[in-house]
């Protein structure tokens, strides 16, 4: 039993990344997303302040910076070593729940941990954990980026597009349209023909966390 969650743990890990891989490949296609750039001035930081930011990941937030990625402008925020090793522990409490949901919906049953890899969205916490062993090296925790030229007739194509990576999920209550990436990741919302982009790499328990931040920013647009 031993050996089999290794092997599964380890398949999960390698598909977590693969579908991780598989989804920055496909939004970059669909709105043209390339290099973060920081920039000298902007006003995309304005939407959410550095004290909001903190109060929902539980961490000090030291600095935000105006970005560009591609064409689009946006911002980064920034914590530090003690900030990530806090989001660390947290993605460890989260992996630590996610694994005994899944084993209450086996009935208790681990002779295919490999099961587990049926609902990508299981290995948030899992990732989000080994993820946050190595940081971004320059700090940044959380970044957002604003398409005000979007346009809402592009809004089906991106979800069809996201909704074929495993774990893909419609959030409701969150601008006029909203969608999870898998395992949390990013999320998607529309407002208007504004779509703003939240990048959710090192925030665990991303759906509650991001809809949060996601309401914030779009009540500023």
């Amino acid at each position: 039993l031993l050996v089999l969650f290794i092997i599964g743990t380890a398949s999960a890990i390698y598909v977590a990344y693969w579908v991780r891989h598989k989804v920055s490949t496909y939004t970059s296609a669909v709105t043209g997303n390339g290099e973060v750039t920081v920039v000298g001035s902007g006003n995309s930081c304005r939407l959410l302040s550095t004290s909001e930011l903190a109060n929902v990941l539980g961490v000090t937030i030291e600095k935000s910076s105006e970005v560009f990625e591609g064409s689009e402008p946006g911002c980064a925020y920034y914590t530090n070593t003690e900030g990530f090793a806090q989001l660390q522990r947290a993605a460890a409490e989260l992996a630590r729940q996610q694994a005994q949901q899944a084993n209450g919906q086996q009935s208790g049953k681990i002779d295919n941990p490999l099961e587990i890899l049926k609902n990508t969205n299981q290995l948030e916490g899992l990732v989000k954990s080994f993820g946050l062993s190595q940081p971004d090296k320059d700090g940044k925790v959380f970044s957002f980026t604003v398409n005000r030229h979007f346009g809402r007739r592009n809004w089906s194509p991106l979800r069809t597009t996201l909704s074929v990576v495993p774990g893909f999920e419609d959030l409701p209550d969150l601008g006029d349209r909203a969608m999870l990436g898998s395992m949390g990741h990013s999320i998607f919302v529309l407002k208007g023909d504004t779509m703003v982009s939240l990048e959710l790499t090192y925030v665990p328990d991303a759906r509650r966390r991001g809809a949060q931040l996601g309401n914030s920013i779009v009540a500023r647009l």
